[in-house]
């Protein structure tokens, strides 16, 4: 656990130099937070509960937006220098070198959602002159999207973004092949394979599966990492 909390510390510290990291982090939050916004200052009156709970959806994206781009970065900004040729050469367990950098972008995402939550209640108190209030997160399967999809889809598009990131050397196709990933998830209810609902059960279920998709997939990258593959494969 310390050999993982180093390293983040580590990936932290290169993430706070890096310009484009914070202007995507600005743009996410700020986007998701003035978008929904508008729409409810401008149609307070015709959104009921469901539409209200529509609203909470824009934080998920929040967070998606900034781990997209911050969990292929973390690699490929290290395969550029060359450092993460070394990192694989340490004693450094793989759980260390894998897990931090997929804990670092999946807290970054989830910071940046909350933080998009306070801007939008602040941006909504200030356009609708009506002071601050809960919106969303008086609703129970609101709150269950604000702060539970929000973390499964971070922690699926973290997992994803840095095993792609590690096996795909170039960085457009590493970001577009994350962005998919997260489009593959909606696949399930465009097609019907699973009812969409926004009760607090059905949202509650489908967070709970998602919580287990990105688990899952955190256990299956770290069997696949392969440090002796990388290495072979970055001195190509």
């Amino acid at each position: 656990m310390f050999e993982v909390w180093t390293m983040m510390r580590k990936e932290f510290a290169e993430l706070a130099g890096n310009r484009r990291f914070f202007l995507v982090f600005l743009i996410a939050v700020l986007a998701m937070a003035f978008i929904p916004s508008l729409t409810y200052t401008h149609h307070h009156a015709g959104l009921g509960g469901i539409g209200v709970t529509f609203l909470a959806f824009y934080i998920p994206f929040a967070a998606v937006i900034v781990v997209a781009n911050t969990a292929p970065d973390l690699v490929l900004h290290e395969r550029v220098g060359h450092t993460l040729d070394y990192l694989l050469t340490t004693r450094l367990s793989d759980r260390a070198i894998f897990g931090a950098k997929v804990m670092t972008a999946f807290l970054v995402g989830y910071v940046a959602a909350m933080l998009a939550v306070g801007a939008q209640l602040l941006a909504v108190a200030i356009l609708s002159r009506n002071g601050l209030h809960w919106l969303y997160l008086a609703v129970p399967s609101a709150r269950i999207i604000v702060f539970g999809v929000t973390a499964g889809a971070s922690l699926y598009v973290a997992v994803v973004g840095t095993f792609v990131a590690l096996r795909v050397g170039e960085q457009r196709a590493a970001y577009m092949v994350t962005i998919l990933s997260v489009f593959v998830l909606a696949v399930p209810f465009i097609v019907g394979w699973i009812p969409l609902s926004l009760t607090t059960q059905g949202v509650g279920r489908d967070a709970e599966g998602l919580a287990i998709i990105a688990l899952a997939l955190n256990v299956i990258g770290l069997r696949l990492f392969r440090r002796d593959m990388l290495v072979l494969y970055l001195q190509e």
